[in-house]
């Protein structure tokens, strides 16, 4: 059978068989069959082939013509039927058909295999040439030409598809292996490294680096190196504040703030009040705890919750939310002033942006240095020798001696591109101690910027205003113990060493006289002269909030007495504090007294 597709092989054999039908309906003969031109034994089946050669052989001689004739016609009609039956059966038979050649290679190009051959000829022969040399069709070039090549292509197409995703898989899951083995690689470089730094900086001191503590991360991965060295933080530009009246007429509260709800609620019901304060962003690090409702969906509209997943004091620096306006006022949660307080300051500082502008003046003392006194310095500071050793100055220390170097940004205001300068470029042994230590962020923050500013200190806003502060009452208290005056003395020498700030540095710190003649509203360096402010300027015009505060301090200034400031001063205050006074949160107050008894206790000032 040498028709491998069914219809094309039906197609030839319904030919013959037409042939033969058409020649018996034409002939006038009566006789019982005709002659016809039959298909020849390379055309059909074995079968029909055998056929045809037993039509073809002579039939014997028989000396009876008459029976011979009559025999001859039976036996010619016989032949003819059969072979009518035999053509029907390779036109409709299917279940002989040569079986498909198994080849799966990806292209149809045969390679050059080699077989035995006979003794005469060569020893080896190429595929496709028999022994005589001539040429030897393959099947599948047979099966091409005789339209069976349908039939394979179809298989070769299957195939193809079938390898195609199977590389595809391949490829799915070698990317999936890929990935996990990077989250393995991660996890343990955290894990080793954190461990390795501990290891390592043990004999350090107190400024060696590490991402952990007690199992938790301190430190951002991203935060463990600098991204600009200290002198390109020197050579960066401020972003003018003048590009968006928004900038000089309002400003965004940032509040730190840890366990203390109700403090906070107190902070935020009061600060929402002031026409200056844009926004209020609360720093939320308690990853167990969810912050209040009352404070996430606060009434004013004016509170956003920014989340981190460290708790560390270094992250009130960082900023995870976008700020509407250039002009920060950092702040802790349980530290009120008069409205009219900090819109006064925040003029202050629209004047000089560069500067912070706080309310708590602090100053460093200069000491010899004492080979006996262990101040935390680990000898990589440039510390050595005879070296004077700085120490931290309370408020008590600063107001005798007259004279401040630094500022508490838990109520300052300061530039927004500050936030990310300290996060950028503080030079990483001061942003792993804060970050180990939770102390210290805010002599950090402020050597920070007066070594931006050549060693200028901060500004501080007007008397009247520093001394409006409200406190309020927490059972807990995060600062004080025998060993925080002996923490922040390490802080203030090491700190100024390594911002260049000391002595022999590239930007002495320089100190500012504290209180002036004006007591009332002179204080600090620079002292603000409120009749040189214009209250129309272009900067303030779009704020007539701000432009009544200015035309208040004029008015305070050069026209009333001290009895009238005092009246004045004694009057906001007390509008401060109201609703914190009346549950109980203004310590030494009958409302405080009724509520926590005995519980209260003084504070170590910080």
């Amino acid at each position: 059978r040498i028709f491998l597709h069914p219809s094309r092989r039906q197609s030839i054999v319904e030919s013959h068989i037409s042939n033969i039908i058409i020649a018996m309906l034409s002939t006038n003969s009566d006789s019982d069959f005709v002659t016809v031109d039959m298909p020849s034994e390379n055309d059909v089946g074995p079968a029909a082939a055998a056929v045809i050669a037993d039509m073809n052989e002579p039939l014997e001689q028989n000396n009876d013509s008459n029976n011979g004739n009559d025999e001859e016609s039976a036996l010619a009609s016989h032949r003819q039927r059969s072979l009518l039956k035999t053509l029907w059966s390779e036109a409709t038979s299917t279940t002989d058909l040569p079986p498909p050649v198994k080849d799966h290679r990806l292209h149809h190009r045969r390679t050059t295999t080699t077989t035995k051959s006979s003794p005469n000829s060569s020893k080896y022969t190429r595929k496709g040439l028999n022994n005589n040399g001539t040429t030897d069709i393959s099947p599948s070039k047979q099966q091409r030409r005789s339209g069976g090549g349908r039939h394979q292509a179809n298989r070769y197409r299957v195939t193809r598809g079938a390898r195609i995703a199977k590389r595809v898989w391949l490829a799915a899951f070698a990317a999936f292996a890929a990935s996990f083995l990077i989250a393995i690689h991660v996890f343990l470089y955290r894990v080793f490294s954190g461990s390795s730094n501990d290891d390592n900086n043990s004999g350090n001191g107190a400024f060696g680096s590490s991402m952990m503590k007690n199992g938790m991360p301190i430190l951002a991965m991203e935060d463990a190196q600098v991204k600009m060295t200290l002198d390109e933080a020197h050579s960066h530009k401020l972003t003018p504040i003048n590009l968006h009246a928004i900038d000089t007429s309002q400003y965004t509260i940032r509040i730190n703030t840890w366990h203390r709800n109700e403090q906070l609620l107190l902070s935020i019901n009061h600060h929402a009040k002031c026409d200056g304060v844009k926004e209020i962003q609360v720093i939320w690090c308690d990853a167990d705890n969810d912050p209040p409702e009352d404070v996430v969906h606060h009434v004013s509209g004016k509170v956003k919750i920014e989340k981190h997943a460290i708790n560390s004091l270094n992250e009130r620096f960082k900023v995870l939310l976008d700020t509407p306006t250039l002009g920060i006022l950092s702040l802790d949660d349980d530290v009120l002033r008069p409205c009219v307080a900090l819109d006064a300051a925040f003029v202050r500082w629209t004047r000089h942006p560069e500067r912070m502008v706080g309310f708590d003046a602090r100053t460093h003392v200069v000491e010899e240095a004492n080979d006996n006194v262990d101040n935390g310095d680990n000898g990589d500071n440039g510390n050595n020798g005879n070296k004077p050793n700085w120490k931290y100055g309370y408020m008590s220390t600063t107001e005798s001696t007259n004279r401040y170097s630094m500022t508490l940004p838990r109520a300052s205001f300061l530039h927004r591109d500050y936030l990310d300068l300290y996060t950028m470029a503080l030079p990483r042994p001061i942003y792993t101690y804060v970050a180990q230590n939770l102390e210290c962020e805010d002599i950090a923050m402020s050597f920070l910027v007066s070594s931006l500013t050549n060693g200028k200190p901060p500004l501080i806003a007007d008397y009247w205003a520093v001394k409006s502060m409200v406190k309020l009452y927490s059972e807990k208290k995060i600062s004080g113990g025998k060993e925080h005056k002996s923490t922040r003395d390490a802080c203030v020498n090491n700190f100024a060493a390594l911002l260049g700030l000391k002595e022999d540095g590239e930007w002495p710190l320089q100190s500012g006289k504290l209180i002036h003649r004006d007591q009332f509203f002179g204080y600090g360096a620079e002292p603000e002269d409120w009749a040189s402010v214009e209250p129309d300027t272009l900067q303030q015009k779009q704020s007539s909030h701000l432009q009544d505060v200015i035309r208040r301090m004029q008015e305070l200034q050069t026209s009333s007495s001290s009895e009238e400031q005092m009246t004045w001063y004694a009057r906001g205050k007390a509008e401060t504090m109201r609703e914190a006074k009346s549950v109980g949160m203004i310590e030494n107050t009958e409302e405080w007294a009724e509520r926590w008894g005995d519980k209260g206790v003084g504070t170590t000032s910080s």
